[in-house]
């Protein structure tokens, strides 16, 4: 049951960094799509390190997770692909 609203809440994720992040051009399906698994992925760890199940009763934790699993994915992939400032290219 977990698994399903971390997929809901990194929907809602995924588009709310689109819109917070400064980067165009990566389509909204790649952007959805890191965000459920970068939702996913941090309500696994919460859920583990604080063992306690983070999407029971208690949504706020179970947002605040997705949240900020979604924007560290988001901002690590928009970093790497970052084509701006590529060493050999004059500025």
């Amino acid at each position: 049951m977990a698994i399903i609203i971390f997929i809901f809440l990194g929907l809602i994720a995924g588009y709310a960094m689109r819109g917070l992040s400064k980067t165009s051009g990566n389509g909204v399906m790649l952007d959805l799509g890191l965000g459920v698994a970068g939702a996913v992925i941090a309500g696994s760890l919460f859920s583990h390190i604080a063992a306690t199940d983070c999407a029971g009763f208690n949504t706020a934790r179970a947002l605040v997770a997705a949240l900020a699993g979604a924007a560290a994915l988001l901002t690590t992939f928009n970093g790497l692909r970052d084509t701006r400032f590529r060493p050999g290219d004059p500025i």
